[in-house]
């Protein structure tokens, strides 16, 4: 079911048939090497919810583009909002997202940048009682059999993680025509080691990625295939569905929510 396809009937039906869960499928806008386009984390996140939805029903929101990716600001066709403004732009939606009926709201995490910014969200939003629970999942989670196996039966070796292997893959099973590798340029697809002083000794800056990755890709997708990316995602679409499916029949965020909030109005030691 998909927001805006559906005619005002239809959603207030979806509600019911979702048990309130809607599925946010969020990514960015940034570069992905030369070969793949701009919304490579949104058309993957898409994708896997889009088929996970076909196996089980629940409401999926148009997809939003706005991730954290200021890292990335010094490359073409990259867009990044505020931080500040990015928190609140997601605290509006859910919001309205559940004034609207849906009180169990799934981040379909597709972009490695939105770690760390949606489980700041998540801890933030318990800073008052809501009428709604929030959920973030990483499209991308493979379990560590299942991601041996799928590496092994295709022959091809984990590489580094952005406009890499496994996303150049993925594409070319959602859209090969979005594909370019006669652009690609493998000499840029290597980490630089500018931040290994720093990873090291346990150190984070806001500049470790772009130490390593100022050229927008990580790791060579030479060896990309469709065979492998449709396998890769297959396996996405099960995890997810079966993440979607936990959710819907969760009770238990719900009573810690409750539990928390009357023991936070009287704390105790």
């Amino acid at each position: 079911m998909n927001w805006e396809k559906v005619n005002v009937l239809q959603f207030k039906d979806a509600i019911e048939k979702s048990k309130g869960v809607c599925v946010i499928p969020i990514g960015c806008l940034e570069k992905h090497g030369y070969h793949l386009p701009l919304g490579t984390d949104l058309f993957i996140a898409r994708e896997i919810c889009e088929r996970a939805a076909e196996k089980e029903e629940f409401m999926i929101f148009p997809y939003y583009p706005f991730g954290q990716v200021s890292e990335v600001r010094h490359k073409l066709g990259t867009v990044a909002l505020p931080a500040v403004l990015q928190l609140q732009i997601l605290e509006a939606l859910c919001a309205e997202i559940s004034r609207n009926g849906f009180k169990k709201i799934v981040f379909a995490n597709g972009h490695g940048g939105n770690n760390y910014m949606l489980a700041y969200f998540a801890q933030s939003m318990l800073d008052k009682i809501r009428d709604y629970d929030i959920y973030t999942v990483n499209v991308w989670h493979l379990t560590e059999q299942q991601y041996r196996e799928v590496f092994a039966k295709h022959r091809v070796t984990p590489d580094g993680g952005h406009a890499d292997i496994t996303e150049t893959s993925q594409m070319m099973a959602i859209d090969a025509s979005l594909v370019h590798m006669e652009l690609l340029d493998r000499s840029e697809t290597a980490s630089l080691g500018r931040s290994a002083p720093y990873t090291e000794k346990g150190i984070y800056n806001g500049f470790c990625w772009y130490a390593d990755y100022p050229h927008q890709i990580a790791g060579d997708p030479c060896n990309a295939t469709k065979a492998f990316g449709q396998d890769y995602l297959e396996l996405c679409v099960d995890n997810f569905t079966d993440a979607i499916r936990l959710i819907k029949n969760d009770s238990t965020l719900p009573f810690l929510a409750k539990e928390f909030y009357e023991k936070a109005e009287n704390p105790s030691v």
